[in-house]
């Protein structure tokens, strides 16, 4: 009797755990009358449970459908989720310790943990479905600084379905190769010598573009960048932690011409040819986008580069006030940790990098390459509701915002390629997306795991509760910036 006794308070303690991981499943289907809250925080993918749903309903059916996008769940389901599971893991370890009886078969809190998360089915994913590209054949699109890095990646992204590119930069050389790329995977590319600093040869670079296009473009991606860290000798700098008065002022230059200024003066040419697209054929609307980073709303290389960031996401965001209404969406890009050729070369050069990037993840499994925000853009080009919620964030403050590796995840696409096709050829072989940076499924194996005990640290290796790709933190809490050092 004892021994039940014992093992009663065992399992009595998993209620503090699961109701932990449940809010963090269930959390949106959650509040007051019902708990309905429409806010950009941690989602799951699954059906929504009924209002007033008990906890055991609500894991019923919470059952993910990959078919369906995340779902959003309010503040407090997230900061008591954080309160209850480490609390839990805590009484665990104390309970499981009492409750094993001399002589008995080896019962460890792991195990028995493991017993009970194996049973928990609605944790389980279904198989994602096979992913194709889309037909954008007939639209043009224009991809600025296309040379190399995430640039060359949308623009064969956008040839894999089909569409004309053209790829604008500084070498023609390098251009002709990205235009070469685009074209055997299916497309057909265009090499637009232009340098972006240069408001004049932007100009006549989208006027050579009109020609060709009847002066119509249903595509624009704002790539143009020039790195701080192209600079030897700033890089130098960045890599030992320099402060931003620590650093040449050109950095900021640097940073908001070829960069946030150079995305004004290409969306200023191509505004016309964009709303030429709009009004030739009403139920197609051209999309307009920039590539952004989680470093517009955390601190991340220097504070140029941030402010520089938060500014593109707030252009789109006015950008779509202006041009929405007639017929012009707009769109802010978030890749996550993309193995463009900068940062391979980065890596190389300062193997510390890696580990302050990833710890001690495996970079191949957390870092997506340069094609997939291709393949998103793509999808976003031709599914305008793509452009809406929740696979582009509400309005407000971090509001037009699309999560490349969340909207990838969200619509089953993949990275890489098959053997013999252009983009196996470019960006490795086919495999499943990285996760996003702000889930549980990069968290979990990461930072996570090393503040959970040994016996606990199954739960954030990958598959474990603990590691979904679901559960992503809220933008909120990345504004916070990086840990303190100590």
């Amino acid at each position: 009797m004892a021994v039940l006794f014992r093992t009663f308070r065992t399992f009595r303690c998993f209620r503090f755990v699961l109701f932990g991981l449940v809010l963090c499943l269930t959390a949106p289907t959650l509040g007051p009358r019902g708990f309905a809250a429409p806010l950009d925080l941690v989602r799951y993918r699954g059906a929504v449970a009924p209002p007033r749903c008990t906890p055991r309903r609500a894991i019923e059916v919470a059952r993910p459908a990959p078919q369906l996008p995340g779902r959003e769940a309010p503040h407090w389901a997230v900061t008591l989720a954080a309160l209850a599971v480490p609390a839990a893991m805590r009484r665990v370890s104390s309970c499981t310790a009492r409750a094993a009886a001399p002589g008995a078969r080896s019962n460890s809190r792991a195990q028995l943990l493991r017993g009970v998360t194996a049973l928990w089915p609605s944790l389980d994913l279904a198989a994602p479905a096979a992913w194709a590209a889309e037909d954008l054949e007939g639209r043009f699109a224009v991809v600025t600084g296309a040379q190399r890095g995430i640039g060359k990646g949308v623009a064969l992204g956008l040839g894999e379905a089909r569409a004309t590119v053209f790829v604008t930069g500084r070498n023609q050389r390098v251009l002709e190769t990205t235009a070469q790329l685009v074209s055997r995977a299916g497309g057909h590319g265009v090499p637009v010598l232009c340098d972006h600093s240069d408001d004049a040869q932007v100009a006549r670079a989208f006027e050579e573009i009109a020609k060709q296009t009847s002066g119509k473009l249903d595509i624009l991606v704002n790539n143009a960048f020039k790195s701080p860290a192209s600079n030897p000798e700033v890089n130098q700098l960045m890599s030992k932690g320099a402060k931003f008065y620590e650093l040449p002022l050109s950095v900021w230059d640097d940073v908001q011409n070829v960069g946030l200024r150079s995305h004004y003066v290409a969306s200023y040419y191509a505004a016309p040819m964009l709303l030429a697209a709009a009004r030739a054929d009403p139920p197609r609307r051209p999309l307009l986008c920039a590539t952004s980073s989680f470093g517009g709303v955390t601190y991340l290389f220097t504070t140029a580069y941030g402010v520089g960031k938060a500014a593109t996401d707030r252009l789109m965001r006015d950008l779509q006030v202006e041009l929405g209404p007639l017929g012009v969406d707009c769109v802010s890009l978030w890749p996550g940790i993309v193995l463009t050729e900068e940062v391979q070369r980065r890596i190389r050069e300062d193997p510390a990098m890696l580990q302050q990037m990833v710890g001690e993840q495996d970079l191949e499994k957390v870092a997506e390459s340069p094609l997939l925000t291709g393949r998103v853009v793509a999808q976003l080009a031709a599914h305008e509701k793509y452009r809406q919620p929740p696979y582009v964030t509400a309005p407000g403050l971090t509001g037009r915002l699309c999560l490349v590796a969340e909207v990838a995840h969200d619509l089953a696409l993949r990275d890489g390629g098959v053997a013999g096709s252009v983009a196996g050829e470019v960006y490795g072989p086919d495999r499943t997306p990285a996760p996003s940076i702000r889930s549980l499924g990069f968290l979990g194996p990461g930072a996570l795991k090393s503040t959970l005990p040994e016996s606990l640290r199954f739960l954030a290796e990958p598959g474990g509760v603990l590691a979904k790709e679901e559960v992503r933190i809220p933008l909120e809490f990345m504004a916070q910036g990086p840990p303190k050092e100590k």
